[in-house]
Formats: C-alpha cells, sequence, structure tokens
C-alpha cells in the first residue's frame, strides 16, 4: 500500500514557516512560562532510529461521522520485530489490585463467579510512580496546540492524576511534573512514519535523558498526517479511508540510550478527535488536553502497552487500558463529550478515567 501522499501545499509549507517564526535561542510560552529550547536532528538520530528494538504502540481510536468509535484489525502498531499487544500465555493478576487505603471508598463486591467486565488487571511491566513530562513541539512554537504545558502542570497538582494512585500504589503529592520542552524543526514532505517519529524522540531523548523517568510528548502541526507503515492505520483526516486514530502512546529500546517512553500528538482539533462545543477553553485547548490526558495517563498505567494495566476480562473491552474504557462520546456526531473537571483551580473538559476502586470511569481518587 502506498502510505506517502503528498500533502497540501499548506502543509509543505509547515517546517520552513516556523524556521522564520522560531529563533535559535529558548523560547518561553507566555501562559505557563515552559522554557522551550531549540533541538535538531542529527545523524545519531537517524541511524537510531534505524537500529531500535521492541517498539510498542497503543493508540486511541477516533470516531467515525456517526459518533461511533472507528474500529481497525489490531490497534497495536509497530514494527513486525514488536512484541504483540498480550504476550500469548502471559501470565496476569486476574484478581484487580486496589490501594490498601481505609480511606477508599467502599464499593459492593459481586458474588463469584460474578465480575466486573471493566476492571483492567495488572500483568507484571513496568509502571511510572513518578515521571516527568517533556514536552517536544515539531516545527511550530508551542501556541500551535494552546498551552499543553500549563495544562499538565494543572493536572500534577490535581485531584484527578490520583485516580493513577491505586494502580501505581504511590499517593505522594506532586510526582507527575512537567521538564523542559523543545522545538525540532523538522523536513515534513509528504506523511510522517516510524522512522520520522523515532529519530525525534531520540533527538530529545539523547538530550533530556532517556529510561522511566521521562515521557516524551511528540506534537505534529496542523495538517501533517502520520501513519504507521506495517499495518497502515494512520492519522490522516483529510484521507478518512485511512484515518483509524488520534494518538497513541508507545516505549522503545535504541541501542545507545536505552529505554524511552514517548506519545504522538497529532493536532486534535478536527473531526473524529476534538472535544464538542462549547467547552471552558475552547475548541483548540481542550480538544488537545483532553488526548494528551488520555495518553499520559495509559503511559503511567502500562509504558510498554501490554505488560502494565489493561482489561481482560470480557471480550466486550478486552485489551482496552484504563483511558480507553473512558471516553465520552456525543451521540449526534464525531465529537468526545466529556464532563468538565476542575484542576488545580481551572476548568477542562477532558475524559474520565477507568479505576477499579469504582468500578466506574471517575476523577477521584
Amino acid at each position: 500500500m502506498m502510505l506517502l501522499r503528498v500533502l497540501r501545499a499548506t502543509a509543505l509549507a509547515v517546517p520552513f514557516l516556523a524556521m522564520a517564526e522560531l529563533s535559535v535561542s529558548a523560547q518561553t510560552s507566555t501562559a505557563s512560562g515552559e522554557a522551550v529550547l531549540p533541538l535538531s536532528i542529527r545523524s545519531s538520530d537517524r541511524a537510531a532510529a534505524s537500529s531500535y528494538s521492541d517498539l510498542r504502540v497503543r493508540v486511541f481510536p477516533r470516531l467515525n461521522d456517526d459518533g461511533t468509535v472507528r474500529q481497525s484489525s489490531t490497534l497495536t502498531l509497530g514494527d513486525s520485530g514488536s512484541r504483540p499487544f498480550l504476550t500469548e500465555g502471559a501470565e496476569a493478576n486476574t484478581q484487580p489490585e486496589t490501594l490498601p487505603d481505609s480511606s477508599v471508598r467502599s464499593v459492593p463486591g459481586v458474588p463469584p463467579p460474578g465480575f466486573y467486565p471493566a476492571d483492567v488487571a495488572y500483568h507484571g511491566g513496568a509502571l511510572l510512580k513518578s515521571v516527568q513530562s517533556n514536552n517536544v513541539y515539531v516545527s511550530r512554537p508551542s501556541t500551535e496546540w494552546g498551552d499543553p504545558a500549563k495544562f499538565l502542570a494543572d493536572l500534577g497538582k490535581s485531584t484527578f492524576v490520583h485516580t493513577i494512585d491505586q494502580y501505581v500504589h504511590e499517593t505522594s503529592a506532586n510526582r507527575y511534573t512537567v521538564g523542559i520542552g523543545a522545538t525540532i524543526l523538522y523536513p515534513i514532505f509528504g506523511v510522517l512514519g516510524n522512522n520520522d517519529l523515532l529519530q525525534i524522540v531520540h533527538s530529545a531523548a539523547s538530550f533530556f535523558g532517556s529510561g522511566y523517568g521521562h515521557i516524551y510528548h511528540v506534537f505534529l502541526p496542523k495538517g501533517v498526517d502520520f501513519c504507521d507503515e506495517p499495518s497502515g492505520q494512520c492519522y490522516s483526516p483529510d484521507n478518512p479511508s485511512t484515518f483509524v486514530f488520534c494518538a497513541f502512546h508507545g516505549s522503545v529500546q535504541f541501542s545507545d540510550i536505552g529505554h524511552v517512553i514517548f506519545s504522538l500528538e497529532p493536532y486534535q482539533n478536527v473531526l473524529g478527535c476534538s472535544t464538542q462545543q462549547p467547552s471552558p477553553n475552547g475548541a483548540l485547548i481542550d480538544s488537545t488536553d483532553n488526548v494528551l490526558s488520555h495518553e499520559l495517563f495509559e503511559a503511567i498505567s502500562d509504558p510498554d502497552p501490554g505488560s502494565g494495566w489493561y482489561a481482560q476480562n470480557s471480550l466486550g473491552t478486552f485489551g482496552q487500558e484504563i483511558g480507553d474504557l473512558c471516553p465520552g462520546i456525543s451521540l449526534t456526531g464525531p465529537f468526545f463529550k466529556n464532563p468538565v473537571s476542575r484542576l488545580n483551580g481551572h476548568l477542562y473538559e477532558i475524559q474520565l478515567e477507568y479505576s477499579n476502586t469504582y468500578h466506574a470511569c471517575a476523577n477521584v481518587p
């Protein structure tokens, strides 16, 4: 299948317009005070993108015009050498874990053999008790996506973020922080793919650090498509036949710098990925932040997709992570319709996350 399609002329101009708008000095977003450093793609980044291993990715599917979720043959992307989404015969904790905390609200149990079909189970992999998010803005200033750093800072100081405590078994405050961001001027001549993403991720991780202490959120400009070459699944609002997902999170092993956790955040204010209006901050900001929160929570609870927390009790929910189980959808069109949550004193329209504690979607621990 031919995946490289020529973008519209306006999309082709993105990197060159960005070069005119960005100076070589560090940039600062006016709302959040995020420091953003300019980085570049080096020969070592290109080499690393061709010699990686164990690429695992879990996508967030987009909505169809009727509000239903776009399904595909597989929602796990990656090269043929990647581990599958669920390793056959993998041992799993079939008893959902909860925090051993007497303050947790009591929810009635189900007499055996009954079960809550959407409860997620732990599969023995790494979890992120704490982590720093580093935003990577491709070829445009951070304002192209609203102010992701401000949202991540508010989320990290909120009660909402503690819905994750039950899965990582940690309750302390200020564990999920925002670090310095980066802007990478990347030539975009067609649809981007895995090799492009891995070059960008490697560049950022080489500078800020690899391992489980960082998540790199890679933001793509408006009008730029992304396709996973092996599967043919894409973020492609301009080509509905291949348009399967809004974003994804994943991990990869590089031969030189080791393990890296990342998410891909294409432009979200498009039909199938955007939030229904009105919303507290408008379509651009709340659409961006809704999907960003989805990927962050899932990267924390399942950083190496298929090894952390996901549902396994029911065919209807099998394989879904804590964000997959809870996006609100509009019944009248391809929009996500979520409740409004207050994060650190500010309102955002973002989805809830699945809680084993409540056997339901929630925004409180």
